[in-house]
């Protein structure tokens, strides 16, 4: 005996037929996107597990493959921390400029220009002074200055260069990675750091971490005609106190926090750090390859 399927039979079939049709296309979506994340058009994704695939993408999203400046700002806000709580400084307006060398297959130079400005954190003004809020006193803050420094890099990081220095055990780091992808965006840790423990009582413990957390592209930094490509940065550092702060005593750390982005040019830097490079180096504004290289 043939049951004829009503009216309202047919739809709900249909819906059925339609939820698993959603499902199915749901579950086959992580096939479809890790088939489109494993390769492009015109190269192979590069390994974020692999740590010569890391150091190309530490390369690219921080320095260059060629002999352009690489321009890098950083605005950051510097804290105390004593007890876990924070009290806030002054804002760090960074400047760093840099060219990069390759001296063999699996080693390059870096030579970077910086340039930091200290500036309260209400009116952007350069400081000369600062109110220290823990001791009551106030502390003079040494002027900008251009900085010069030379950094090798192989695959595993930057090549250790600190001197040793009598009394002190010193040690230093400069890892790059681990990596992390997701879709198209690629994140690669670049931290360095240095730690100088006394051997004896007259000696003060000195350590600085600065951690840089760099963004961009997985298919530009693996695209072969791309040699620096676009990226962002989230940077944190946790040090010891500075000598001019005259903490004494009070146990606590020295603590930043910032983001940065690469740019093309010095005329893309934030409109305060621009300012306050033409008024105080102004040479090495209007030609910081020059300020570099001399």
């Amino acid at each position: 005996m043939l049951v004829r399927q009503s009216h309202s039979g047919k739809e709900n079939d249909m819906q059925r037929r339609h939820a698993l049709g959603i499902f199915s296309g749901a579950a086959a979506a992580p096939l479809i996107l890790s088939a489109r994340t494993a390769r492009t058009d015109h190269h192979t994704l590069l390994d974020a597990g692999s740590q010569a695939d890391r150091a190309v993408i530490y390369r690219k999203l921080n320095y260059t493959y060629d002999d352009r400046l690489v321009v890098w700002y950083i605005q950051a806000r510097r804290n105390g921390l004593v007890d876990s709580k924070f009290t806030p400084f002054w804002d760090m307006n960074v400047g760093f400029i840099s060219t990069v060398r390759d001296i063999s297959d699996d080693e390059y130079e870096v030579k970077t220009l910086s340039a930091i400005f200290y500036t309260d954190i209400e009116t952007g003004v350069l400081l000369d002074t600062f109110n220290n809020p823990y001791t009551g006193e106030t502390v003079a803050i040494r002027p900008p200055r251009l900085g010069n420094s030379t950094r090798r890099y192989v695959s595993s990081g930057m090549v250790s260069d600190r001197a040793s220095r009598e009394g002190y055990d010193m040690s230093q780091y400069g890892n790059i990675g681990p990596a992390w992808v997701i879709g198209d965006d690629v994140w690669i840790q670049g931290d360095t750091g240095f730690r100088a423990e006394p051997t004896t009582s007259e000696g003060q413990l000195s350590v600085v971490n600065d951690w840089f957390t760099f963004h961009g592209s997985i298919s530009d930094v693996s695209d072969p005609d791309v040699k620096s490509a676009s990226a962002t940065q989230a940077f944190n550092d946790i040090n010891t106190w500075p000598g001019f702060l005259n903490m004494g005593g009070i146990a606590g750390n020295y603590v930043s926090r910032g983001f940065g982005r690469k740019v093309s040019d010095v005329s893309e830097m934030p409109e305060v750090w621009q300012r306050l490079m033409k008024d105080l180096f102004p040479a090495a504004y209007r030609d910081p390859r020059s300020a570099l290289e001399g």
